[in-house]
């Protein structure tokens, strides 16, 4: 019989004590393990958040120095120098942790800021897609280190932007109120349309082929009713069904606003102020009329500046009526205009020498007077009133500016080239007749007349440079008589098309625009029929066009961008009105203030041939005077 060999106890005992060891080894590692993960974990956590902390802390010194330059640049029109800038640091007080800030290349205590010296024309991008601008780049870098802490981290944040400056009749459509549309009959907008308020697109004749953007609400779901006018309902469009309008691209609401550089208060009613008088001493010939802020004002710009003020119509003859070049670079910076035409006293009757020096004597004049600027008076039908306007004949402006007599405008026009680089392309008009109200009532008025071809120049100096072009501004309303701007150097009428090859750079800017067609009467009376005598032939104008318009109440429409154009014959539906332009509403109307009337009475509507002027989107092809849009538009955003 086997015996087994007894068991030796130490033995066992000396393998679990070297078990228990191996384990106990495996178990201090992975606790060591452990231990170092939590560790740098905690370590790779804490510097994160003091990153992520100081990376903000970063971003605050870059915003300080963003949110200065936007107010310089939006309200001032200008950016101081960039040293001023790099001292911008925030102060900290009351932060929870503080830091030590520098320009990202060591100089403590300062944001780095680089200004380029010079622009570029190019796409803005960004939120105003579509539109182009005058482009100063600037570069913002601060870079943050927290104090005391466990941890040196440091985070750098550097934003570029660029101060912008967007020519306003870039956009087919811009409103700085309510913007409503509702045609009758399909109207395609072709370019960029924004609205500093709210839209209503309330019809499906409505073809957007651009953006369309609103810093109030876009309205264009199918409704019956205008949100901002309770009385007036699109029977056109379906609740519940097919959207009113149609877009290429989505419209955009709570847009950021687009204003115009009046100061702090850029509201619609302040607004108005560009195309008025100047007050405060900031008007010509003030030195401060001819500063950054003073040029906002397109007073303190214009070449002409022609008024019949302080006696208005009082004198028919045209005696009233001043006249004045304004060139910001000469001592006196407004020279008064001699007279071009004189009436003489010849066996009692009256004759006219135009353009001529030499043929008079003091005994033998009259008056005198210009050859281009009258007094005229007719009706207005929606306004109820007589119109008392000052009318300047771009005809005649056009011979007097090649007139080289000593009362001639060749002069000026030589000097304009020399001290602006273009020709007289420019003028402000003032009405000084008071309105009045009664039955009929007194409205002070412009009107232009022969404007088919507009100023043409080519530099008096011999250079062989020419420009060409017109803009008319004034705070009083203002009517074009005629075709406008259609035809180039004298060259065949170009009619009813949106062709705008043969026109030049214009602008109408003025409370309200009213078309009279070439067939229009001035013996019109209040009386006169509208369907049996005021009958319009096709009327084509080509210019941007700033209004003031009667803003919609809760019962009477404004007219919506259809009736943006005054009328006051009986177009019919079917005789066409062609517009090439750009359609901006800043204010509104403070002297043509009767509601829309609408169709049957002062006007019946016609047939609507208009488009946006693509010239605008070049910039040497923009009116002479052009508002714009200053503005910091965000281009990158990097941290490290």
């Amino acid at each position: 019989m086997r015996i087994p060999p007894p068991i030796d106890s130490r033995g066992r005992r000396g393998y679990a004590l070297i078990m228990t060891l191996v384990f106990l080894g495996v178990t201090l590692v992975t606790l060591s393990s452990v231990m170092w993960w939590a560790s740098s974990n905690a370590k790779v956590t804490q510097k994160n958040e003091l990153f992520t902390s100081s990376e903000a802390a970063a971003e605050a010194a870059t915003e300080m120095v963003v949110g200065t330059m936007e107010r310089d640049w939006k309200y001032g029109q200008t950016l101081q120098a960039a040293s001023v800038y790099q001292g911008f640091v925030p102060t900290q007080t009351g932060w929870p942790m503080q830091f030590t800030f520098s320009d990202g290349a060591g100089n403590t205590n300062q944001t780095g800021v680089t200004i380029a010296l010079t622009n570029y024309y190019a796409p803005v991008g960004s939120v105003f897609q579509n539109l182009s601008g005058y482009q100063y780049p600037c570069t913002i870098t601060s870079s943050a280190t927290a104090k005391s802490q466990l941890y040196s981290v440091t985070a750098t944040v550097t934003q570029k932007v660029n101060a912008t400056v967007i020519p306003l009749f870039q956009f087919a459509i811009f409103y700085n109120m309510n913007l409503e549309m509702d045609p009758s009959a399909g109207m395609p907008i072709n370019g960029p349309v924004f609205c500093n308020a709210g839209i209503w697109a309330g019809t499906p004749n409505l073809t957007f082929n651009s953006t369309v953007a609103a810093v109030g609400t876009v309205y264009y779901a199918p409704t019956y009713t205008d949100p901002f006018c309770s009385g007036k309902v699109d029977n056109a469009g379906t609740a519940g069904g097919t959207p009113l309008a149609n877009f290429s691209i989505s419209p955009e609401s709570q847009a950021q606003s687009l204003t115009m550089p009046i100061g702090t208060n850029n509201s619609p009613s302040a607004v108005e102020a560009i195309i008025n008088l100047v007050m405060n001493g900031m008007g010509a010939p003030n030195a401060s009329a001819y500063t950054t802020n003073g040029q906002v004002y397109l007073f303190n710009r214009a070449d002409l500046i022609i008024s019949n003020s302080p006696n208005g119509l009082a004198s028919a003859d045209g005696t009233n009526i001043t006249i004045w070049y304004q060139d910001s670079t000469l001592v006196s910076h407004l020279t008064q205009l001699s007279n071009d035409v004189y009436f003489l006293k010849t066996g009692g009757t009256t004759n006219v020498i135009n353009h001529s020096t030499g043929l008079y004597s003091s005994t033998n004049v009259a008056y005198a007077t210009y050859s281009f600027v009258t007094n005229v008076s007719y009706y207005d039908y929606r306004e109820q009133d007589t119109v008392q306007a000052v009318q300047l004949n771009v005809t005649n402006l056009n011979t007097w500016l090649t007139n080289t007599a000593t009362t001639g405008g060749n002069q000026w026009n030589k000097d304009a080239f020399t001290d602006k680089g273009h020709g007289i392309n420019s003028a402000f008009i003032y009405n000084g007749v008071l309105p009045a109200s009664g039955s009929p009532g007194t409205l002070p008025a412009v009107r232009l007349v022969g404007g088919a071809q507009l100023p043409f120049t080519t530099d008096p100096n011999g250079t062989g440079r020419t420009t060409g072009g017109l803009t008319v501004v004034t705070p009083q309303p203002i009517y074009v008589y005629g075709h406008y701007n259609v035809q180039t150097n004298g060259g065949p009428q170009v009619l009813g098309t949106t062709n705008t090859a043969n026109t030049y750079p214009a602008a109408l800017m003025g409370d309200a625009i009213t078309v009279l067609s070439p067939n229009w009467k001035d013996t019109y009376i209040a009386t006169t029929s509208l369907t049996a005598t005021r009958a319009p032939i096709a009327t084509t104008v080509n210019a941007a066009c700033l209004e003031g318009i009667v803003q919609s109440t809760n019962s009477n429409y404004s007219g919506g961008v259809e009736n943006f154009l005054r009328l006051e014959e009986n177009w019919s539906n079917v005789i066409p009105l062609t517009y090439n332009g750009s359609i901006v509403v800043m204010f509104p109307s403070i002297y043509a203030t009767s509601p829309y009337p609408g169709t049957g009475v002062v006007y019946n509507a016609p047939k609507r041939n208009w488009g946006f002027d693509l010239n605008f989107t070049i910039p040497s092809l923009l009116p002479p005077l052009s508002p714009e849009f200053f503005a910091i538009v965000r281009n990158t955003w990097t941290g490290n």
